[in-house]
C-alpha cells in the first residue's frame, strides 16, 4: 500500500498502532511546512529546524493518545505554542542578563563574559565528546563548518532524513547538557 495516497486521518490511525512508516509519511508531508512557518516568524534557521523537529518528536511520543480531527490545524497550533515557549525562555534569559549587568561594572562583566565563554567552549567540547562519532561528525559539519543538510548527506553518502535525525539528536543532547552548565553559571553569579 502506498502511504502517500492515504489521508492524514488514515495515517494518524496507523500511527496510533505504532506504524513508523505512517509517521515517516506525515513527517515528510509536513516537516518542511512547519520549518518554513517557524523560520518566517523567528528568523533563525537553527531554531526553526529544532522547533519543527521537536513538534514531530512530540507527535511520536503521544501517538497512542493523539486524537486529532484536523492535522494541519493541530500542527499549526502546536508549533505556535512551541514558538511562544521559545520566545518566553529567551526573554527571561535576556532579562536575567540585563539584571546582572546592573550589579557589575562593565569591566567586571566583560571579564566574566570572557571566563564564561572559555568555560562554555570547554563544556561544549566535553559534551560533544560524549556524542556517538557519526552524530558528532554531522553536528560539527553543520554548526561549525556551516554545511547544509544536503551537503552533509552528499559528503557522507547518507539520506537527508538521517542527517536531520542526527542533528536533532545532537542539539537535544547538547541543549540538555549545556542547560545544566548555564544554570550552574547563573547561580554562581547570583550567589
Amino acid at each position: 500500500m502506498s502511504l502517500n495516497l492515504l489521508t492524514d486521518n488514515e495515517l494518524l490511525a496507523l500511527l496510533r498502532d505504532d506504524d513508523e512508516q505512517a509517521f515517516r509519511e506525515l513527517y515528510d508531508r509536513y516537516w518542511y511546512k512547519m520549518y518554513v512557518i517557524a523560520h518566517r516568524k523567528l528568523r533563525r534557521k537553527e531554531v526553526a529546524e529544532e522547533l519543527a523537529q521537536e513538534l514531530f518528536v512530540m507527535i511520536w511520543q503521544k501517538r497512542e493518545s493523539l486524537r486529532v480531527i484536523n492535522l494541519q490545524a493541530f500542527l499549526g497550533v502546536s508549533l505556535k505554542n512551541l514558538m511562544i515557549d521559545y520566545i518566553r525562555r529567551n526573554i527571561q534569559e535576556e532579562h536575567y542578563l540585563d539584571q546582572l549587568q546592573q550589579f557589575f561594572p562593565a569591566e567586571t562583566f566583560a571579564t566574566m563574559e570572557a571566563v564564561q565563554l572559555n568555560e562554555l567552549s570547554e563544556a561544549i567540547q566535553n559534551t560533544l565528546a560524549k556524542l556517538p562519532e557519526k552524530t558528532r561528525e554531522i553536528f560539527i559539519l553543520n554548526r561549525f563548518e556551516h554545511l547544509t543538510i544536503r551537503e552533509i548527506a552528499q559528503r557522507l553518502n547518507l539520506s537527508e532524513k538521517t542527517i536531520e535525525y542526527h542533528l536533532s539528536r545532537s542539539t537535544t543532547f547538547l541543549r540538555q547538557n549545556l542547560r545544566d552548565f548555564m544554570t550552574v553559571w547563573v547561580l554562581f553569579l547570583l550567589s
